[in-house]
């Protein structure tokens, strides 16, 4: 029963179809006649009785034709074309301002991301910033995993590391610590002013630590760079390692190397950053006046690199290496070099106060090596000789009268 319906409704929806069809064919059909449409052009055209139908169907659609294009008139198309205009026009500035705006958003997320991913701390400069208290007092003093410590006694001390970072040779007694091979280890090295040690790190790298200096480095190098943090001045002697690049960080330079010999000086107290370098290439990143960008210099062997946190810019000249580099075999060299500036580097390397009576004094040269075996009165003496003046030790303090 049902599916007779069904069958029932089918063939009067196919009827209908059909019927639909033909009548649009029959509209489409009259609308073609030449003859129909010239016979509702004329005036009192008598219709046939037989094609009525025909004429009033072909006559109401050419009525709602010409209605149509007849309801507004010139100006009012004018203006009508107007605002379609005005209206595309706006659609396009909007769609410019929204790509431009989207292109904005994007250069800015470009720019924030460029800004953070420069100016992120380093794991190693974190630890640094949170272990500024430690004093440059008293003994070498070598700190592990930031809280044991040992004291070193001698003004002139060796540490070295085993590969694995677990044992430490410190001059003739050896320790241990415990590296875990999932963790980063920092280890201090402080050494006080009067005092130089020499370190060699896990990776066989050699490091020189100056008077007044602070050294952070890992017990074992164990990501795809090795980083250390200075505070003071150190000569680093690295081990080459392509997949593997060295770098120095301090408060306001960083020193990328991959195997060489150079010099950083980065002390607290001094108005510049410098780095020499001995032998090798380096590239010296450094902080610039632009928020979002950082600069970065290559050094060639025989060249100094100086860097004005006030400025921040670097000035490269060609100098002898001896100068800055000699104090790790025991002496000074000095090359037409201020009295002020000879008595800073003799004052850090003997923990010594030395005050000039005549502040002009200050500005007297001198070349030549100072042999640092000698006592800091012994060394000053010679100097005092080739510039007229005498050297006098009064309450713990060494004095420099002009004669």
């Amino acid at each position: 029963m049902n599916s007779g319906i069904e069958k029932s409704r089918r063939n009067k929806d196919s009827k209908i179809g059909m019927k639909n069809k033909d009548w649009e064919k029959k509209a489409e059909e009259n609308l073609n006649d030449d003859f129909l449409v010239e016979g509702l052009k004329e005036e009192n055209q008598s219709a046939d009785p037989l094609m009525e139908d025909e004429y009033k169907l072909v006559s109401k659609i050419r009525y709602a034709v010409s209605e149509n294009s007849s309801i507004l008139d010139d100006s009012e198309k004018e203006l009508l074309g107007k605002r379609i205009t005005n209206t595309i026009n706006t659609a396009k500035r909007r769609n410019l301002i929204i790509r431009i705006s989207t292109a904005a958003v994007f250069l800015l997320l470009i720019g924030i991301t460029t800004f953070l991913a420069m100016n992120k701390e380093s794991e190693i400069s974190v630890f640094a910033r949170n272990n500024q208290s430690i004093p440059l007092t008293g003994n070498t003093r070598l700190i592990l995993s930031g809280e044991e410590e040992i004291q070193i006694n001698s003004a002139e001390s060796k540490i070295a590391y085993a590969g694995n970072g677990k044992e430490i040779q410190i001059d003739s007694n050896r320790v241990k610590q415990v590296v875990e091979d999932d963790k980063m280890v920092y280890n201090t090295v402080i050494v006080p002013y009067g005092k130089r040690t020499q370190i060699t790190l896990s990776d066989n790298s050699s490091v020189w630590l100056n008077s007044g200096s602070k050294l952070i480095y890992p017990a074992r190098f164990a990501t795809e760079k090795r980083e250390v943090y200075l505070e003071g001045e150190a000569i680093f002697e690295v081990s080459h390692n392509k997949q593997q690049p060295f770098m120095v960080i301090t408060h306001d330079i960083e020193v990328k190397v991959l195997g060489t010999v150079f010099d950083v000086s980065a002390y607290a107290d001094d108005a510049t950053s410098t780095t020499i370098l001995e032998s090798g290439s380096v590239e010296m990143k450094y902080k610039t006046n632009s928020l979002l960008s950082q600069s970065k210099v290559k050094m060639t062997p025989g060249m100094m690199a100086v860097y004005d946190p006030n400025e921040k810019t670097v000035k490269q000249t060609q100098v002898n290496t001896k100068i800055y580099t000699s104090w790790r075999e025991g002496y000074f060299v000095f090359e037409r070099q201020s009295l002020g500036e000879i008595l800073k580097k003799i004052s850090r390397y003997y923990n010594v106060s030395i005050q000039l009576n005549d502040q002009s004094l200050a500005d007297e040269t001198f070349t030549g090596p100072l042999d640092l075996r000698n006592s800091a009165t012994q060394v000053l003496e010679i100097i005092a000789e080739l510039i007229n003046a005498k050297v006098e030790n009064i309450d713990n303090q060494i004095i420099i009268t002009r004669i």
